[in-house]
């Protein structure tokens, strides 16, 4: 079973970075009330509901997996604010320039690149802000990781970028960057109850997978995952559309 299906079965989403990235992103990207957002690759909803209920936005989420779609609606509902859908970041459903601002967290490293920031700058006005929470190398790109990463998980791509080449992407899409920031994998700076909930979000996850993957499987997994979060860190990245 792919990686998506078995986010959208757990029914949990989780980034590097945590909450505390989530938080940090926010304040970079400067929401504002009556400002039309996007999240893309909402997930669960877990970061579209706070928005729509903390800053008073029409926030509106996308999602690959149907499933998670659904999930994210659910959870919106409940702060009467914005909505979910599924759709292909690299083929979003909107007009050009309808958002004000628009993030990915732990989106971009699953995508064709630049297909998916070209659309992205495409649904954004001029000036809107673009932010992204994603892996980057720590020193040295070991790409074996990327491959190891993407066979375990069965998904079509899995690429992780330098700062540098995250931030050439983003000008050769139409966007001025302006913060690149590398973050400590477990982020200090928060409260401990986004620590708790962080751990909460990730026991439910390890137990939807228990449930789908056969045991002799979470040895394999287990080392791909210690590979991968040797060799990278996340990174915050913030980028307005050029006039």
């Amino acid at each position: 079973m792919a990686f998506f299906d078995w986010l959208g079965q757990a029914g949990v989403t989780l980034h590097p970075g945590g909450w505390a990235a989530t938080l940090s992103l926010l304040s970079l990207l400067q929401l504002r009330s009556g400002e039309r957002v996007l999240d893309l690759g909402c997930g669960a909803g877990r970061t579209l509901a706070y928005v729509g209920q903390r800053f008073h936005i029409q926030a509106i989420g996308v999602d690959l997996v149907p499933a998670l779609a659904v999930q994210s609606c659910r959870r919106v509902r409940q702060t009467g604010t914005g909505f979910a859908l599924a759709a292909d970041i690299s083929y979003l459903p909107f007009r050009s320039q309808t958002f004000h601002a628009a993030w990915a967290e732990s989106v971009f490293v699953f995508l064709p690149k630049p297909e998916a920031f070209l659309e992205v700058a495409r649904v954004l006005r001029p000036g809107g802000r673009f932010g992204m929470v994603e892996l980057t190398w720590r020193g040295d790109p070991f790409p074996e990781s990327c491959e190891q990463t993407r066979r375990f998980l069965s998904v079509p791509r899995y690429e992780v970028l330098t700062v540098q080449e995250w931030c050439a992407l983003l000008q050769t899409s139409g966007f001025s960057v302006q913060h690149a920031e590398k973050l400590s994998t477990h982020p200090l700076s928060v409260s401990p109850r986004y620590w708790l909930n962080d751990a909460s979000e990730l026991a439910r996850l390890l137990i939807g997978l228990l449930r789908q993957i056969p045991i002799r499987l979470w040895a394999e997994g287990a080392e791909k995952v210690v590979n991968l979060l040797r060799y990278t860190t996340p990174a915050i990245f913030v980028a307005t559309k050029e006039l």
